[in-house]
């Protein structure tokens, strides 16, 4: 090892509390003998930089919860890939622009429209066969970010413009927490906790570089965690919005609140100020009673409080509930449930999922309105999902 690379490695190690180890699986439970997250992890960069993985091509599928700085991790492994692997990012792909017509992907000789050679970084978010493939095979290594899901609600909602019981209803808490219980359980992922990552960045920035086998020169983290800093992203989301805004779009249409910047995946209304456990100020007793039901097994898991200060009158509303608020209360976790299967059903089955989403009233991809921006012209349809961080 250089001399370089061990100064690096002694500079990172007290900055790892960055990548947490959190239990796996849904009801929090760690699997018999399997080790933590945090473990794996520093132990996969290890073995990067051991199996020589610097000169080979590796896919970085950078994963992490909605709104929960996956975006930032995008920005700063796509910095790291392309200065210190010559590689290239990609954007955000679906499983299917992943893996392509034939289901292989490209580093498989598969048919895609990501084939592009050396080190890439694509972000995605839901989980499927293919990534899960490639991680396995050691084609590609995962990067995720997680927060406390019910700030991740509220995020998504003044994000989208959308009410609770709409996006509920759309099946998103469900999908967040099965997008959770998929990339938890990928080996050697990278997992870090979104709290940590604003308190330190530089730790963040470290992890990361740790998990691809990059040894940074002294002061590179601090200098990159600079350059994609709140601020730094904050003034990039207001310089797009201008030209946004300059081009004549109406940003008041929910349509538009999907446009983002072709190269670090931000949207014009990205950046939110609210901060963790803002969602108290904002969730009804009833929306907090919906939550609870919904992720108290995983708010248990990760530690979280389930009634934080502030937030007793969800429990105090979950002895006191009208028999009607109970059956709307079902009605509506039925239909989130059903939008959900329909919305995991679409990467295996898009056409017949597309008939199924007419038919329940949930926006096809043609309806969602999610574009990248492009100067020479007003940006290319994406899928709903493709910038929802």
């Amino acid at each position: 090892m250089s001399e370089r690379s061990r100064r690096d490695a002694a500079a990172a190690s007290p900055r790892d509390a960055t990548s947490r180890s959190i239990p796996h699986g849904s009801s929090g439970g760690r699997r018999a003998g399997a080790p933590s997250s945090g473990t794996a992890a520093l132990r996969t960069g290890r073995d990067v930089l051991a199996s020589g993985m610097a000169h080979r091509p590796v896919d970085v599928i950078c994963a992490g919860m909605y709104r929960a700085c996956s975006t930032w991790q995008y920005e700063v492994a796509a910095h790291l890939v392309e200065h210190h692997r010559r590689g290239s990012r990609l954007g955000y792909l679906m499983p299917g622009q992943y893996a392509g017509p034939d289901g292989r992907t490209a580093t498989e000789g598969g048919s895609t429209s990501s084939t592009v050679p050396g080190w890439r970084v694509f972000k995605s978010h839901d989980g499927h066969g293919c990534f899960a493939a490639a991680i396995a095979q050691g084609r590609a290594v995962a990067i995720y970010a997680y927060r406390d899901v019910r700030d991740v609600v509220f995020s998504l909602m003044h994000k989208r413009g959308w009410t609770f019981e709409q996006l509920l209803r759309q099946g998103m808490i469900h999908q967040v927490l099965a997008n959770d219980r998929f990339w938890t359980r990928q080996p050697g992922v990278l997992i870090q906790r979104y709290d940590d990552l604003l308190a330190d960045p530089v730790g963040g920035v470290l992890g990361l570089a740790r998990h691809l086998g990059i040894a940074l020169a002294d002061g590179e983290a601090a200098e990159i965690a600079a350059a994609y800093s709140l601020e730094s992203n904050r003034a990039r989301t207001e310089a797009l919005r201008r030209r946004l805004e300059l081009a004549g779009l109406d940003l008041s249409q929910a349509a538009n609140s999907q446009i983002c910047d072709p190269s670090t995946l931000l949207h014009w209304n990205h950046v939110r100020n609210g901060g963790s456990g803002s969602w108290i100020a904002h969730a009804t007793p009833r929306q907090r009673v919906i939550l609870a039901r919904l992720c108290r097994r995983w708010l248990q898991a990760r530690g979280y409080p389930l009634h934080p200060a502030g937030a007793e009158a969800g429990a105090a509303a979950e002895s006191h509930r009208d028999w009607r608020d109970v059956l709307r209360i079902e009605a509506d976790l039925a239909v989130a449930r059903l939008n959900y299967l329909v919305r995991a059903a679409s990467l295996r089955y898009p056409r017949l999922a597309r008939m199924a989403k007419r038919l329940l009233g949930s926006p096809t991809e043609g309806q969602a309105g999610a574009t990248v921006w492009s100067e020479s012209k007003r940006g290319s349809p994406m899928d709903l999902d493709s910038s929802a961080n």
